[in-house]
């Protein structure tokens, strides 16, 4: 479970880092702004989908919300409610 929950996390970090070079890529390949702003329209799609599917992960260990308490989301690396930490399954016991 803690591995969907990092692979979450890498789909997010991954579409920040990419906004930028495709939307300059875009712009330079097609020299339109409306095509760039569709690139930005879906890039926003996949972002609220990517933040939605990190908000809803559940801890294994407590079943609650990992990275969201009281209505507000973190990116820490451990569980909001009992502590768990991320990486806690790749430790030896």
């Amino acid at each position: 479970m803690l591995a969907i929950i990092r692979r979450r996390r890498w789909y997010l970090w991954g579409l920040i880092l990419v906004y930028m070079p495709a939307s300059v890529l875009t712009l330079q390949l097609t020299q339109s702004y409306k095509a760039t702003g569709v690139v930005i329209v879906i890039w926003v799609i996949l972002l609220c989908v990517a933040v939605a599917l990190m908000a809803i992960a559940r801890c294994p260990r407590c079943g609650n919300s990992f990275h969201m308490r009281n209505a507000s989301i973190s990116f820490l690396r451990k569980c909001r409610f009992c502590g768990l930490h991320l990486c806690a399954d790749k430790q030896s016991p």
